[in-house]
């Protein structure tokens, strides 16, 4: 019998606290992405300071951007390189954390070397898959072109005010069309994991996937906003209290890297995998069978 909804959220929650290495492919991303960008800027300063310190004793604005503007080539340019090298990072992790769910939906159990080697399998199908979906996404750009090009001149202030219903539907159908996207393929990602497919294949499989089980991934995805939007209400909520702020800042970042994603992505997978016939191990009955099995004896 398909698992339902209700025993996806206990199942992976469970499995989570049972299973709390799998939150260490998401801390390591945003550790080492950190690590990177944080020596890039220090680099960047670092080139920059020969050029700009003579200027300080007599700060004027326009010979400090002059000063500055041979770097900015540099700048922009390793900013690209250095974003798609934090994808590529990012990916690795994320691959390797469905991985390791799957791995706790049929065994009970994971282990890094499995964040590994399922990293090393699927980090490049992963990318793709997530080059092609922000590719789809970008496709609404159609739903604005009617108003930009009745528009004529965007640097007409006078112009775009009085396109603005036109601009503003466009921008509306984007957004809706953009929700619309992510909802059909939210489970492409772990699809293209958990059955070894390729970027296109994984599309279809989301998107038939939605088709057979509309209900369940509008609720799973609804709860990842709702999660979102509750964590950004209580953070604007204790933002003009000094010490409930500092308190709240600490506890939402380990929540936001160390819990949410670790707990969603076995939810999703254990979604993915339960309503496409895979038998979806239950922690609580994993740990019961181990406690009644009766001791060897000699």
């Amino acid at each position: 019998m398909p698992i339902t909804i209700e025993e996806v959220l206990n199942r992976g929650f469970t499995a989570w606290t049972k299973n709390l290495k799998i939150s260490v492919p998401f801390i390591l991303s945003v550790i080492i992405i950190g690590i990177i960008w944080i020596a890039y800027m220090l680099l960047f300063v670092a080139a920059v300071v020969p050029s700009v310190a003579p200027l300080m004793a007599d700060p004027v604005m326009g010979d400090i951007i002059e000063a500055i503007t041979p770097h900015i080539m540099y700048l922009g340019g390793g900013f690209a390189i250095l974003l798609i090298i934090s994808s590529l990072i990012e990916v690795f992790f994320t691959a390797g954390a469905i991985g390791m769910a799957k791995d706790v939906a049929l065994t009970g159990r994971t282990s890094y070397e499995e964040m590994i080697d399922s990293g090393k399998a699927h980090f490049f199908n992963y990318f793709l898959l997530q080059i092609l979906f922000y590719l789809i996404i970008l496709a609404g750009v159609v739903f604005v072109l009617p108003g930009i090009l009745q528009v004529g001149d965007l640097t007409n202030p006078d112009a775009i005010m009085q396109n603005l219903l036109v601009l503003g539907a466009g921008f509306l159908l984007w957004i809706i069309y953009g929700i619309a996207v992510s909802i059909i393929l939210a489970v492409s990602y772990y699809a293209l994991v958990v059955d070894n497919l390729g970027p296109i294949q994984a599309l279809k499989t989301g998107y038939r996937f939605f088709l057979n089980n509309k209900a369940a991934v509008v609720i799973l995805w609804l709860l990842t906003i709702v999660v979102v939007v509750a964590l950004n209400s209580l953070s604007s909520l204790f933002a003009s209290f000094e010490y409930l702020s500092i308190i709240w800042s600490i506890i939402s970042t380990v929540l936001s890297v160390v819990v949410i994603p670790a707990v969603f992505t076995l939810w999703w997978t254990f979604l993915y995998m339960g309503k496409t016939g895979r038998d979806v191990r239950d922690p609580k009955n994993i740990d019961d069978r181990k406690t009644t099995e009766p001791e060897s004896t000699e």
